[in-house]
């Protein structure tokens, strides 16, 4: 199996990867946003990278994209987390849209996000490096799982410095 690089396509991706999963790539092209508007995060930039498929996507937005998707009737979740309570999180479909990345002490901000993401496909996605950060601070079973993927998929593109 050839290994996938930051120029893999959609079609690429699910061929590779087993199981189901939803199409990231016409999910978010479809909701027309701006490219600096918007950043993926969660686990959607490992399908990007055919490491695995997602269910879900979950997106960190500019407070003006979260603010017009809230006026175009997007679901209101109240936050469950004590830091966030009165505050809600939007979701359409698969589709979740946050703030910010809610991932304990590591609280990168949009522009930070921003600048080290990576644009596969025309889809903004947040870098795997960021990813795996979010994902050891979160350090749950399957959070870890996720770990150890990433790690692997570096380690085979001769990233050494993650």
């Amino acid at each position: 199996m050839k290994s996938p690089s930051i120029q893999i396509s959609k079609t690429d991706a699910v061929i590779i990867l087993p199981g189901n999963g939803i199409d990231i790539f016409t999910t978010i092209k479809n909701l027309n946003f701006q490219s600096n508007q918007y950043i993926i995060v969660g686990s959607s930039p490992m399908a990007a990278h055919a490491i695995r498929n997602v269910d879900d996507i979950d997106i960190v937005v500019t407070p003006t994209l979260f603010e017009t998707c809230k006026q175009q009737g997007w679901e209101q979740i109240p936050w469950t987390y004590s830091d966030k309570l009165g505050q809600v999180y939007l979701r359409r479909g698969s589709v979740e849209l946050y703030l910010d990345v809610n991932c304990g002490n590591i609280t990168p901000s949009f522009e930070d996000l921003l600048e080290r993401s990576e644009v596969i496909d025309t889809v903004r996605f947040a870098s795997l490096t960021d990813i795996l950060k979010f994902k050891q601070a979160y350090n749950k079973p399957k959070h870890l799982v996720d770990v150890a993927l990433i790690q692997e998929h570096l380690k085979n593109l001769g990233i050494a410095n993650f």
